[in-house]
């Protein structure tokens, strides 16, 4: 997943709205993540802000998102409405297929 879409900087906050969710997390894979940073340092240029990552794949848009979870919401419900504010978010903005939407878990409470 490379090519992050110009409105993806606006889906941390879609999500970030959903009740239940307190806390993102960077969905890239830590080694990545920490090859970004550097890279981000060494030029300069202004840190990946993006915690959702959306890429364009052969059969639609994929993302991916990783959250942390208020304690007294049940985690199951909390997704599914993350996945749904995302969904509604590419829908107003790309007019791609949205191929899948993984939603995981890192935190409760």
């Amino acid at each position: 997943m490379s090519d992050v879409l110009p409105q993806a900087d606006r889906l941390d906050e879609a999500v970030l709205a959903v009740p239940g969710v307190d806390t993102l997390f960077p969905a890239a894979p830590l080694i990545a993540t920490a090859i970004t940073t550097a890279v981000d340092a060494l030029t300069r240029r202004a840190p990946s802000a993006n915690s959702v990552l959306v890429a364009h794949e052969t059969a639609g848009l994929s993302v991916a998102v990783k959250i942390g979870v208020t304690d007294g919401y049940p985690a199951t419900e909390v997704c599914r409405r993350v996945h749904d504010a995302i969904v509604e978010h590419l829908r107003e903005y790309e007019e791609q297929e949205i191929a899948e939407v993984a939603v995981t878990v890192a935190r409760i409470g």
